[in-house]
């Protein structure tokens, strides 16, 4: 079923390239919260190795998935966890605006995957 819709062995690789590239960027997001401005130099560092690192990752996807749908699924990923670490391990607030904007952003990428 999943070969008719033309997800071959090569989509299951480039998203697991997927999940690296975004779990990667949260980390250096997380560190880059951490490192207070890059004041703190061990959490700088960490956070600009996780970014080399996500970009590395998104090196295969983009040989695999268009990189219009794979930038966008990587930046909605991102957005959604950094949206958690923020909420989750920083107690940032999340407002009603936010909350329209991220539904917006959610019906976006759904639109963009499907077409």
């Amino acid at each position: 079923m999943l070969k008719d819709l033309g997800i071959t062995p090569a989509h299951y690789i480039a998203f697991a390239w997927l999940f690296w590239a975004v779990a990667t960027d949260l980390v250096a997001i997380y560190a880059l919260v951490r490192s207070q401005g890059f004041r703190n130099p061990a959490w700088a560092l960490l956070s600009l190795t996780m970014i080399f690192l996500s970009f590395m990752g998104m090196r295969h996807v983009v040989l695999v998935i268009p990189l219009g749908v794979a930038y966008a699924l990587w930046c909605v990923f991102g957005i959604f966890g950094t949206i958690g670490i923020g909420y989750f391990l920083f107690q940032q607030k999340i407002s009603r605006q936010k909350q329209f904007g991220i539904a917006l952003l959610t019906l976006g990428i759904v639109c963009m995957s499907l077409a």
